[in-house]
């Protein structure tokens, strides 16, 4: 637990305004479509449980930890990604693991789990070393005194490693077909005020399945080319995440996945993989750059363990500092800033009646804000025990990704055994005060809400 006095000298860091009272409507819809995090008003950070009605349904926004953990884990079977996820969502990502729910979503997440086992990730480490090390070539060749947007070096570093990993020789033309379609898509796909008012998904999502194809199809040409080529020879391509998920058969009744899902299940991981991560490391580089003895201590930790030399999936559990490090960013500034469920039916929940169809909002970034559940913003591992699991989102809900989970996954990105060999190469090789330009995205919800 941080002292008094460590917390009065602690630097203020960037967090929402929230906004005094409810805003005005049509305000409340203007600033909700760029930004979900801006519309929480100031009780929003004082309460556990906050019930309000839009348009005569009833919405829930939820920090106390036993209810989340009741939402998401012991009774996630009643609760399913919201009608306005889906229609976001589905149109360019299709089906995979963040809109699938149900039996869909267990079986194909019991086909693709040998593709993410531990022993698979760790197999990815060079992957990941090997991009953090062309990073830092080029910014050796800029010199010195040269600035660097570290958001979009991240972004560029994030999108190489899950390109090569999952099409091996073919990666360079899919990051940048990736590069041109991904963020129109996010910028043109967005909720609107039909939506909220419940009108049927035709109606108000008209023109998103050409706003899917004009961006995205590019993409969906390529990836449905390279399905065809590695289905009709599969023993001399190369073995690559993509060769996996081709060959990869349910367990329980030996089916394997059709085309149309592995392409759905592609693009998710680029979509949501890849900028989830990146805001991560982004973020963490920023706290770094805020906390120099912080900084310190990380780089002393690289240089007894690694001594100069590129990490490799041994090292990880000897980095637990780094560890702490990217855990306590995710804490500060999660990826994903809200969890999204629908009741399917009625539900008690911290005493209180939930109905079929209410809305729960999670939101994680409000929560770390809140003093009910943290004295402190400088988070120690020594005293995490003492507060519940789910507390600290996305921890929580990344304990569904066990095979006792019962529902689908939360999206957000493992803070470790991805990141951790491209974190502590680059980590080890930079000086964060070469960043002067920092995010304002990981206040933004236009990406966030899952």
């Amino acid at each position: 637990m941080a002292s008094r006095d460590e917390s009065a000298i602690a630097p203020e860091l960037p967090a929402p305004v929230p906004p005094r009272g409810r805003l005005p409507m049509l305000e409340f819809f203007r600033t909700l479509r760029d930004n979900m995090v801006a519309t929480y008003g100031e009780e929003a950070y004082e309460h556990d449980i906050i019930e309000r009605k839009m348009f005569g349904r009833r919405r829930f926004l939820v920090s106390e930890p036993a209810a989340i953990k009741h939402v998401l884990l012991d009774n996630a079977a009643n609760y399913q990604k919201t009608e306005i996820t889906r229609r976001i969502l589905e149109p360019g990502l299709g089906r995979g693991l963040i809109t699938a729910e149900g039996e869909t979503w267990r079986r194909h997440r019991r086909t693709m789990s040998p593709a993410f086992d531990h022993r698979s990730i760790m197999s990815y480490a060079p992957i990941m070393t090997a991009a953090a090390e062309e990073l830092l070539a080029d910014w050796s060749r800029r010199g010195a005194d040269a600035s660097i947007d570290v958001a979009a070096a991240m972004m560029e570093v994030t999108l190489n490693i899950i390109s090569r990993t999952m099409f091996s020789s073919d990666s360079d033309r899919i990051v940048a077909i990736m590069e041109r379609g991904a963020g129109r898509y996010q910028a043109e796909m967005r909720p609107n005020m039909l939506d909220f008012l419940g009108l049927p998904a035709w109606l108000a999502g008209l023109n998103r399945v050409r706003v899917a194809e004009r961006t995205l199809g590019e993409f969906d040409t390529e990836i449905d080319r390279l399905i065809k080529l590695r289905s009709s020879n599969p023993e001399n391509g190369p073995k690559d995440l993509l060769a996996r998920l081709i060959a990869a058969r349910d367990e329980q009744t030996g089916g394997g996945m059709t085309a149309q899902e592995v392409r759905d299940h592609v693009i998710t991981i680029f979509m949501a993989g890849h900028e989830t991560t990146a805001m991560a490391m982004t973020w963490t580089w920023y706290l770094l750059s805020q906390h120099a003895a912080e900084e310190a201590k990380l780089h002393a930790e690289l240089e007894a363990v690694l001594g100069g030399r590129v990490p490799n999936s041994e090292d990880l559990d000897k980095l637990t500092y780094t560890r702490m490090v990217i855990d306590e960013s995710m804490r500060l500034y999660p990826p994903v800033h809200t969890i999204a469920r629908e009741a399917l039916a009625e539900d008690t929940l911290a005493g209180g009646a939930v109905r079929y169809s209410c809305t729960l909002l999670l939101p994680s970034l409000r929560r770390r804000a809140s003093h009910l559940h943290w004295s402190s913003l400088r988070h120690r591992r020594s005293d995490a025990s003492a507060r519940h699991h789910g507390a600290a989102l996305p921890t929580a809900a990344r304990g569904r990704t066990s095979r006792r989970a019962s529902g689908p996954d939360n999206t957000s990105p493992p803070p470790w055994n991805e990141n951790g060999a491209c974190f502590a190469r680059v980590g080890f090789g930079c000086d964060v005060s070469r960043f002067p330009t920092w995010p304002s995205a990981g206040l933004d919800s236009a990406s966030g809400c899952r």
